[in-house]
This record gives C-alpha cells, structure tokens and sequence, in this order.
C-alpha cells in the first residue's frame, strides 16, 4: 500500500476514534515527529538568534517605524 493509501486509511479510521485518551496518544505522536525549524539550524545559527532576541528583550532595537523615518528621503 503507498502512503496516500495509507493516509487515506487511518484518516477512515481516525474518524471512527471515539476515546479521547487514544486522540490525546495520537496528538502526542503527531507532536512528537514534527520537527522544529529551529531544531534543524546549527549550533552557531541558533547561537545568533539567541543574541537577537535577547536583543529585542533589552530593549537593544529600532523599530521598522523609526527605520522608515531614517531612510524616507530614500524611498
């Protein structure tokens, strides 16, 4: 069987799922196997967006509004 076919199967058969605990086991495994985009960067990349946000939590930024202020006479 392909996994379209197979898809196709367990949503049939999701649909017949009447106990919440087995949703809540399913959820769980569906959770489980979606990796996070951020799990994927490297060590270094996830080291930067860190500094960013810690960044932004000091209050260390400009906002897109004074950025547009600044550059106007650009644009």
């Amino acid at each position: 069987m392909d996994l379209e076919a197979r898809k196709k199967q367990f949503i049939q058969q999701l649909g017949k799922v009447e106990g919440e605990r087995v949703l809540e086991k399913l959820e769980s495994v569906l959770k489980a196997s979606q990796s996070d985009w951020f799990d994927a960067l490297s060590e270094a990349e996830q080291a930067e967006i860190q500094i960013g946000l810690d960044q932004v939590n000091n209050g260390e930024f400009t906002s897109h509004e004074e950025v547009m202020k600044r550059f106007s006479k650009w644009h």
